[in-house]
């Protein structure tokens, strides 16, 4: 399902899409506008000529005089400029309400005119007769000098001497012979230029509206609260740097939104709750360290000072005894907590691997049998796995396992069997250890996973921390560890490892 953001993105980029086809649809439209205009002056254009055809003579000097008078009367009556051009050496151009004067073409005669006319039309040069009556050279139109080269029906657009728009259309007259140039001034073209230049301005001034509307939108709808996120997430950074309590509260009024930010809101929120919780963890952690450290050293200081005191040689042998145990006590209890602090940096380092979980319990037999054979306990191992293999990092699993069989152990008196079986269900690996110790009551089996908390004697020693590291490994390894009543009497551990890739 399209999200809120989405959706907005969305329709902003169809907004652009729309503003692009209106504008697409405008030129379009002024376009056809203009070529329209254009085209109906290119035909009264061709109406002057065909009434200029009319007139016919016997020689083209007498039809260049009779056109030329025609020409002046046509610009007086229709009010329009108009100038005609011949190949034979001379021009005329008639304005409305002035003089009109034909003059040749300068330089050499007819003929040679005549045969390099397209070569050179362009550069033909017609005389009029400006305000002060004297004569002045006029250039001949670029677009008389295409039509006299095969270009015909262009129309021009340009600003006269006056600085009046005007349009000028050149066609011809008997063939290619004469070229009558007609200028329409402030026409239906320029009023249609006009015309499509406002709607131009209106259109981008338009398109301008619509893009800040939109940007004033999508930052509202995503910069502002994106604001307001990193401006609760500052605070909730200055509490967690010690300013006040890890609170995810300021983070609720994010809840509401059904959008993406709604969800980073929320997913933010989960960060920070599991932050203080974290937090919290390590807090109660660094309580029971404190407080574990604390019954050791309280035993070594009351011996230390017992000692100090004069006993008998038994006595003191009993007191160096005490401290000794003490201390190795004390010695359990670091490794067993900085293997704990150290566990979630360790199963967080790479993916993990297939391990042959036979070859693995046998190392960690291996390791604990002369420990074993010293208590009198027997270790066997029973079952395989048929190469299957399972998923994890070996040494952190064997570190776990390894935690399983010394709890079995110390339970353990001489003569005392510890069994481990292995076998195979659909989606992973079982092994069960089984001991011939006392066991732990059924109201104290999920407690023994809680950190430093031990069921054993005190004379044992333990830290109360191996327990809880070894489910806490195999359970970031997607498996599970679980106890029950053996059938010898004693204690059950049941593990589950996922089966790896194939």
């Amino acid at each position: 399902m399209t999200h809120g953001l989405v959706r907005r993105i969305i329709l902003a980029n169809l907004a652009v899409i729309i503003l692009a086809g209106l504008g697409l649809a405008l030129v379009h439209r002024g376009v056809t506008s203009l070529e329209a205009e254009e085209q109906a002056l290119v035909e009264e254009a061709r109406a002057i000529a065909m009434a200029l055809s009319l007139a016919a003579a016997t020689s083209p000097t007498e039809q260049a005089h009779r056109l030329s008078r025609l020409v002046s009367r046509l610009a007086e009556m229709s009010g329009r400029e108009m100038g005609l051009y011949a190949r034979g050496g001379f021009a005329v151009r008639a304005r409305p309400e002035a003089v009109t004067v034909r003059r040749p073409l300068p330089g050499g005669d007819v003929g040679f005119f005549a045969r390099t006319s397209r070569d050179v039309g362009r550069f033909i040069i017609s005389r009029e007769v400006d305000a002060s009556g004297k004569p002045r050279p006029l250039a001949v139109p670029s677009h008389v000098a295409q039509a006299f080269e095969g270009i015909d029906n262009a129309v021009i657009r340009r600003v006269s001497a006056d600085n009046a728009a005007v349009a000028a259309v050149a066609v011809t007259l008997y063939g290619d012979f004469f070229i009558l140039d007609v200028t329409f001034p402030e026409s239906r073209l320029f009023r249609a230029m006009e015309r499509e230049g406002r709607a131009y301005i209106l259109y981008f001034a338009a398109v301008l509206l619509a893009t800040i509307a939109v940007s004033v939108w999508l930052g509202l709808s995503i910069a502002r609260p994106l604001g307001r996120l990193a401006q609760r997430s500052h605070v909730i950074a200055g509490r967690t740097e010690g300013v006040g309590e890890v609170d995810p509260s300021p983070l609720d009024e994010f809840a509401s939104r059904g959008d993406e930010i709604g969800k980073l809101g929320a997913a933010m929120r989960e960060m920070v709750a599991s932050l203080k919780k974290r937090l919290t963890a390590v807090d109660d952690f660094a309580a029971d360290v404190a407080h574990e450290l604390k019954n050791p050293l309280t035993a070594l200081t009351t011996s230390v000072e017992l000692l100090g005191r004069p006993h008998d040689e038994a006595r003191q042998k009993k007191l160096i005894i005490a401290m000794e145990r003490d201390i190795r006590r004390l010695g359990r209890l670091i490794d067993d907590i900085q293997a704990a602090t150290r566990l979630d940096r360790a199963l967080g380092d790479g993916p993990g691997m297939n391990v042959d979980p036979v070859k693995l319990l046998t190392e960690i037999i291996d390791i604990r049998r002369a420990r074993a054979q010293l208590d009198g306990v027997a270790l066997l191992l029973d079952g395989s796995s048929q190469g299957r293999q399972i998923l994890g990092r070996g040494e952190q699993l064997g570190h776990a396992l390894g935690n399983l069989i010394d709890n079995a152990l110390s339970f353990s008196n001489k003569g005392n069997v510890i069994r481990l079986k292995m076998h195979e269900e659909h989606h992973g690996l079982v092994i069960l250890i089984d001991d011939d110790g006392p066991g732990i009551p059924k109201d104290q089996r999920e407690r023994v996973f809680e950190r430093f908390y031990s069921s054993r004697p005190g004379e044992k020693g333990h830290s109360g921390l191996g327990l809880p590291i070894a489910r806490q490994i195999i359970r970031r390894h997607g498996g599970d560890i679980t106890l029950d009543a053996s059938p010898t009497g004693g204690l059950r551990v049941q593990v589950f490892l996922p089966w790896g890739h194939a």
